[in-house]
């Protein structure tokens, strides 16, 4: 195991995790200020990670493609082979 790519790995997790939860209460308490529907905390917290952009294009994308789905004829073979004593 590269212990470099250990230490990369570790610390893009502890950087990725610092930067989502001090934007998460940086966006929540901006939005309490700003709509009264995030007034007093009623909606909870305005989550957000790094991670969570690209996970939800793949999800989107993945519900599209569902969405748009046309289902195909297909076919399945079915072979039996005999051979004789003799190879």
């Amino acid at each position: 195991v590269n212990e470099n790519f250990v230490q990369a790995v570790q610390a893009r997790s502890e950087h990725d995790l610092r930067v989502g939860a001090a934007f998460t209460r940086f966006q929540t308490l901006r939005l309490q200020k700003t709509f009264d529907e995030f007034a007093n905390g009623s909606q909870g917290v305005v989550s957000y990670g790094p991670c969570q952009f690209p996970t939800l294009g793949f999800v989107v994308e993945r519900w599209a493609r569902i969405e748009t789905f046309i289902p195909e004829d297909f076919w399945y073979i079915d072979m039996s082979v005999k051979v004789n004593a003799n190879g």
